[in-house]
């Protein structure tokens, strides 16, 4: 089964349109000294991978929790499975690495913890590498991780700064909060997280459910494609430019060229779902035709209409495969052309 990790936050873009003046730098000076080359994001990211990696290796090193600075009750943990509950997951296809003898029946698991407004919630953090070989080691040989001890990112802010000795540890500090901060509100909105490390520290580790339900996996995929173009969309803070985007399958599509194969003036879509973001529509997993709709007044990132009767509807393009391809035919010229292919 393939899984996907793509529709996850990464560092990179935990750092969208970043104030430029959180430090002194300029993005020229970090690309010369790190060696970033894509954008001002990519370069600023550099200290918070590797914060973050020391952080996961604290956790498990020192068996301590790591509380997220700024954030309500939010913190990594970790997760304790024992007696008939980790034989129950074991048989389901988790903890297969964890020996029963050697690690007395438990199995443990990181989870990022946090508060919503009526309860604690929880997401398990998957890593990988060494980080995960050192872990599964640990559990293996019957080390009981049992966190009694919090740290902070002031306890890390020495080690960052000799990393980064160009850097003042008051402009790595406003660096850390700024990413942290950024990634807690992402996870509580509903983000997934990719964070790889392995540049500056053998870690990388996603912040997310994953499944071994294809279905599930495939939907749970969509749901967080879309809730990290949505956040990166409100960090970059651009204006609503006035269009709302629908996305038709064939079959529908088919339907729309049934029903508008006369030149009305108005068009009928019955029930459908507008986006804000029209790349939204290009990361479906089926074959859509794109249209945009000018709808002045803001609504949401999405709404159910029952009925559009609109005459300035424009269809704008196609998606396949992860692929978007623009036009400049009219509805009607299209209408055209499919009703000639496919008699």
């Amino acid at each position: 089964m393939r899984i996907f990790f793509n529709h996850g936050l990464t560092a990179e873009e935990i750092y969208t349109n970043t104030q430029k003046n959180i430090i002194d730098k300029n993005w020229k000076w970090f690309i010369t000294r790190y060696g970033s080359t894509n954008s001002y994001s990519d370069a600023i990211s550099d200290p918070f991978k590797y914060c973050f990696g020391l952080a996961l290796h604290k956790v498990i090193d020192e068996k301590k929790r790591f509380k997220i600075p700024y954030a309500s009750n939010g913190f990594i943990d970790f997760e304790i499975v024992q007696g008939d509950k980790f034989i129950e997951h074991r048989q389901n296809g988790r903890f297969q690495e964890i020996d029963f003898v050697g690690s007395d029946f438990t199995g443990y698991a990181l989870r990022y913890y946090f508060n919503t407004k009526s309860y604690q919630k929880s997401y398990p953090i998957y890593i990988g590498g060494e980080l995960k070989k050192k872990f599964i080691l640990g559990i293996n040989s019957g080390i009981k991780y049992n966190t009694i001890k919090d740290f902070t990112v002031d306890d890390l802010l020495e080690e960052v700064n000799l990393k980064f000795k160009d850097l003042t540890k008051k402009e790595i500090k406003k660096l850390l909060i700024h990413g942290f901060r950024r990634m807690h509100s992402a996870i509580k909105f509903g983000c997934a997280i990719t964070i790889n490390t392995t540049k500056f520290i053998n870690c990388y580790a996603y912040i997310g459910n994953l499944t071994l339900v294809p279905d599930k996996q495939i939907k749970d995929y969509s749901y967080r494609k879309n809730k990290k173009l949505r956040k990166i969309y409100s960090w970059k803070k651009e204006e609503f430019d006035g269009y709302y985007y629908i996305g038709l399958n064939p079959t529908a599509f088919e339907q729309w060229v049934k029903n508008n194969k006369t030149s009305r003036n108005t068009l009928k879509f019955d029930r459908v779902l507008m986006r804000k973001l029209k790349e939204e529509l290009y990361n479906l997993h089926k074959h859509v035709y794109i249209f945009r709709v000018p709808i002045r007044k803001f609504k949401g990132w999405a709404f159910w209409a029952d009925k559009l009767n609109k005459r300035d509807i424009e269809f704008i393009g196609e998606s396949y495969e992860y692929k978007f391809t623009e036009t400049t035919k009219t509805w009607k010229e299209i209408i055209k052309e499919y009703a000639t292919t496919s008699n």
